[in-house]
């Protein structure tokens, strides 16, 4: 006997009547081979882009690697460029323009006193040993670390608008003048590879190649560059290295208003 029709019978639970559904037979294969197509292509597209999807991710994750390290190593070009600026700096402003002599006389041992032709210069005095202003601390030194995308090579002290700002060490001005992110600045070099910066300030009272005494008044505190409010920024250099000034000043860190406070 030749089938020509199928018949697929629902039978609801709970009902006494049935449903059925009466195909041809090239209908039904028509249903199952389409059934069975769709099938196989919801298979094969998942066999296709699931390791596709692993391959995304995982470049995802090296591209965020890459962006993290090229990050790293834009902030170290931008130091490095830094210092460089700094040594062309000290070379250009200092190197031939001031003597230094190889072999001073010493004058007194225990205060660092050395006798220099036409001048005397005290090791002693060109220690930065003077605090520049008296304020509060709004913000310590970081140094940049894991989860620490920026460094603050310095201090911000909080002061009255206006107040006058003092070398902390005897020197010689080596910059004078305005930069983007600190405004008006003023850079001092003590000798024996010292430096001294000061920023945001409302004005500088000095130029460059001036000769310093330590307590000389610089500057005034101002708001100048990028900077939410008066107060002076202050870093100390040694070696082109940031050192941070609470070791030379610990004073400071009594009037520290960081969350940091020790």
């Amino acid at each position: 006997m030749r089938l020509d029709k199928y018949t697929v019978m629902f039978i609801p639970e709970g009902e006494a009547r049935t449903h059925s559904y009466h195909f041809s037979k090239n209908i039904f294969l028509f249903i199952i081979t389409s059934i069975l197509i769709i099938i196989l292509c919801a298979l094969g597209t998942m066999v296709y882009f699931i390791p596709r999807i692993s391959d995304y991710k995982l470049t995802k994750k090296r591209n965020d690697e890459f962006m993290t390290e090229r990050t790293k190593i834009l902030e170290l070009t931008r130091d490095l460029e830094r210092i460089k600026q700094m040594d062309d700096l000290v070379r250009a402003s200092l190197g031939t323009t001031l003597d230094i002599d190889p072999e001073p006389v010493i004058i007194d041992s225990s205060a660092g006193i050395l006798k220099l032709p036409n001048r005397q210069v005290s090791y002693i005095e060109n220690i930065p040993s003077l605090a520049p202003i008296a304020g509060y601390i709004s913000q310590r030194s970081i140094n940049e670390g894991l989860f620490i995308k920026e460094s603050h090579n310095g201090i911000d002290i909080v002061a009255k608008e206006g107040e006058p700002i003092l070398a902390s060490a005897s020197g010689v001005v080596v910059f004078s003048g305005w930069t983007y992110e600190f405004g008006n600045m003023i850079i001092l070099y003590h000798g024996d590879d010292y430096f001294t910066h000061y920023g945001h300030n409302k004005q500088n009272l000095k130029k460059q190649l001036d000769i310093i005494s330590r307590g000389e008044v610089i500057g005034l505190v101002g708001s100048t560059g990028m900077s939410s409010g008066p107060h002076l920024h202050f870093e100390i250099w040694r070696e082109f290295i940031a050192v941070d000034p609470l070791i030379y000043f610990p004073e400071y860190k009594t009037y520290d208003l960081t969350s940091s406070n020790e």
